[in-house]
């Protein structure tokens, strides 16, 4: 700890390890000490005539002007929230009416006039972590994507994988199929289990718990008698795009009307590693770019391609929630669903103190709601959408959801360091491309 004096019974407190700033904040608390002001993730407190100004935030000049300083470091962000008139989800209701069914969704209105023909094969095809803001500054304009960029959707909502690729899967939001984020809580097993694998979120060992036999959903194709193929790469070995793009191609019946998901886990998986807009991110892009301009050139005549992303990505620094005693004391459970949504299961007798609190730690980064709040504004799905029956384990009492540059590790300190993340409402998270394709 470095300790300064500003002046007469006002210091600076600066922490380079967290968990010694949550160790002192929830000391200080405890000797009666009352949080007076917050600024930047950073705590000031004071009882009697002391006043302390805590931070894990690393200042070169502290001085009499120290909150000033601080406040400087606030960077704003745009903001998007969930809008479920302009997303995937409406995407797939005027892929749906084209073939004569309903959708409890809009249509899409800016897929209209490309689907005034009849079409042999529509092929609806998700690049894993592709935002808007990822095409427009890892590819040239001349690229292919960019160059068929049509418009621009919102990401479903959580922005994360497991959502919103099942949400492109079967056609339904995240309330209806349960399918919420990363990892959830099931009281089956009093454990929070990664929804892709039924493995254990903090431990990482597997549990034999089938999480798709609880959270079943059919694809969004099955009633539109058509031949309807999910393409996605094998996980249990390695695999490259050509190799997805091929058995794509392979799936096409030629005498049959074919609608196909396909999905790519890349840029995704680099940016988490390197960050957004780093050299391995573009070199990837660039990659999947040329191997699109390959498979478009093989495709059929009277096909229609789709690309869009599941969410965008930011670059990120992490809070280690897990060294926060202050916070973990008051839930029943460890928090789960993702790092940048984040829900909290609170103990009864810290329900009306736990979002006061989480606010003065945490409200620079976060925007914290009661979870039904978040409901009735539909982020999950429309407003009048019945619920999942898991939807209130999941969620929860309280909700916080990522606004800027930080996320949270509530994994520990093994954890893997991200430089790049999502599921926040940030624009570079929420908005997502649409690229249209037609031959």
């Amino acid at each position: 700890m470095k300790r300064i004096k500003i002046k007469a019974n006002y210091f600076y407190l600066y922490f380079s390890q967290q968990k010694a700033y949550f160790k002192k904040l929830e000391r200080l608390l405890n000797e009666g000490y009352e949080i007076t002001d917050s600024i930047h993730l950073c705590v000031e407190l004071k009882k009697d005539n002391q006043k302390y100004l805590l931070s894990f935030i690393k200042v070169e000049d502290v001085n009499e002007n120290i909150k000033d300083t601080l406040k400087n470091l606030d960077v704003s962000y745009k903001l998007v929230k969930p809008n479920y008139q302009v997303s995937m989800l409406n995407t797939l209701a005027s892929i749906r009416n084209y073939f004569g069914q309903k959708s409890a969704y809009a249509l899409d209105p800016n897929l209209v006039k490309y689907l005034n023909q009849k079409y042999q094969n529509i092929i609806v095809m998700l690049l894993d972590g592709m935002g808007e803001n990822i095409l427009k500054n890892n590819l040239p304009e001349d690229s292919f994507l960019r160059s068929h960029h049509a418009y621009t959707n919102t990401a479903i909502y959580p922005s994360t994988t497991a959502a919103a690729t099942t949400a492109t899967k079967s056609g339904l939001s995240p309330i209806r199929t349960g399918w919420l984020g990363w990892e959830n809580y099931f009281k089956e097993v009093n454990k929070n289990l990664i929804l892709f694998s039924g493995v254990e979120y903090q431990t990482d060992k597997p549990t034999g718990f089938n999480t798709y036999k609880v959270l079943p959903y059919q694809p969004f194709y099955h009633d539109l008698n058509v031949v309807g193929k999910i393409i996605e790469p094998d996980f249990s070995t390695e695999f490259t795009f050509k190799q997805t793009l091929k058995k794509s191609l392979d799936n096409l019946e030629k005498d049959q009307i074919n609608v196909q998901y396909v999905y790519h886990t890349e840029p995704d998986g680099l940016m988490h590693i390197y960050g957004a807009y780093s050299d391995e991110a573009i070199k990837a892009l660039e990659a999947i770019d040329e191997d699109l301009k390959e498979y478009v050139a093989k495709l059929p005549e009277n096909t229609l391609l789709i690309i869009s992303a599941d969410h965008g990505h930011t670059n990120v620094k992490p809070i280690n929630l897990y060294e926060c005693n202050l916070i973990n004391k008051m839930l029943k459970r460890p928090p789960s669903n993702d790092s940048r949504c984040l829900t909290f299961c609170v103990k009864d007798e810290y329900k009306q103190v736990f979002p006061q609190i989480f606010n003065s730690l945490f409200g620079y980064a976060y925007q914290i709601y009661p979870t039904q709040e978040l409901l009735n504004q539909g982020f999950f799905g429309l407003e009048n959408e019945t619920p999942h029956s898991r939807v209130a384990d999941f969620l929860a009492d309280y909700v916080a959801v990522g606004i800027n540059e930080y996320y949270f590790n509530y994994k520990g300190k093994n954890n893997h360091i991200f430089k790049s993340h999502h599921a926040g409402i940030t624009a570079d998270e929420m908005l997502v491309p649409v690229i249209i394709y037609r031959k």
